[in-house]
């Protein structure tokens, strides 16, 4: 009795393992065009719903967190814009580095619309700062940042912190300085910029030689949401300088 059960345990553990093996034999399927004739069938509950959400999307993208005292651009070598944007991301660094940060590092062209002058939305910083690039800190020897610095040099500059002294001639650097001080080739710098940045795109190909990378996953356009709604909290404006960081010798 106890053999004929083993056998039938044996024999139900035996088709139980046998799965089945499916595969795709077909796919079938059409294309439909979405055109004007779908405005003459609407759906009212998905139009509804849309609606819906539109409201509140528009409710927080309207809502006025800052006034800027004037309309910011961006361009080369510097501008209101990429000179604000930098020297936030390198105020953010000073926050969150142990012994805060060397430079913050933006390229022009990460910004998509102005600042404009007078009050300030959420909607606004969305359009400047469109990408979901995130801040990034590296830690990068002075010989690669000269590297940085012959890149700005040769496409006539870019977003860089206040605490820069550039001069370029020739489309070369004739001098360099953070904090006053040359660049020493063997010190490590902590440099705030951009996951893009740091990926070696829009000629920044020397943050590839990177000591050491670190993505925070927080994107620029929340740090610069959060920083004007601090300004707002503290009784300021947003306000930014053209103060000769990046000098172009003809």
């Amino acid at each position: 009795m106890k053999i004929k059960t083993i056998w039938i345990a044996v024999i139900a553990i035996s088709l139980l393992s046998c799965k089945s093996q499916y595969k795709v034999a077909e796919i079938n399927g059409t294309i439909i065009e979405v055109d004007s004739t779908f405005d003459s069938q609407s759906h009212s509950k998905m139009h509804n719903l849309v609606h819906s959400f539109k409201v509140e999307l528009d409710s927080e993208m309207n809502e006025v967190i800052g006034n800027s005292v004037e309309q910011m651009e961006y361009s080369r070598p510097e501008s209101l814009l990429t000179n604000l944007t930098s020297d936030v991301m390198k105020e953010y660094g000073d926050e969150h580095l142990p012994g805060g940060a060397d430079i913050g590092v933006m390229n022009v062209h990460g910004h998509r619309a102005n600042m404009p002058k007078g009050p300030v939305t959420v909607g606004n910083l969305f359009e400047i700062y469109s990408f979901d690039n995130t801040i990034t800190f590296l830690e990068l020897k002075g010989s690669d940042l000269k590297k940085i610095f012959d890149a700005y040099a040769r496409i006539g500059g870019a977003g860089i912190s206040s605490n820069v002294k550039l001069v370029i001639e020739d489309r070369k650097v004739k001098s360099a300085t953070i904090n006053g001080k040359p660049i020493d080739n063997n010190k490590i710098y902590q440099i705030v910029t951009l996951d893009y940045l740091a990926g070696g795109n829009d000629n920044m190909s020397a943050f590839l030689d990177a000591v050491s990378i670190t993505d925070t996953g927080v994107t620029l356009r929340d740090i610069m949401i959060d920083w004007v709604r601090e300004q707002t909290r503290q009784g300021k404006e947003v306000k930014s300088v053209l103060d000769g960081r990046i000098e172009v010798k003809e």
